[in-house]
């Protein structure tokens, strides 16, 4: 079973709503929130991006179902 501090420590390393919600529940107040930009890159920036997410888009595609 996780402790009540390793799970503290944990919604402490990160700054999402997940984490602000876990550390309401443990009684501990909650940090400010983070004023940084996003480290995640936009979509499609570059051409590489736009072919890899297009081939992901498209292993998500309803191509018919398997259970006909």
């Amino acid at each position: 079973m996780v402790t009540r501090q390793a799970m503290l420590d944990m919604a402490l390393r990160y700054d999402t709503s997940m984490s602000r919600a876990m550390l309401r529940a443990l009684g501990h107040d909650a940090p400010e929130t983070r004023r940084r930009p996003c480290p995640v890159a936009r979509v499609g920036a570059t051409a590489r991006d736009a072919r890899r997410y297009r081939a992901m888009r498209w292993c998500f595609e309803n191509h018919g179902s398997p259970m006909r």
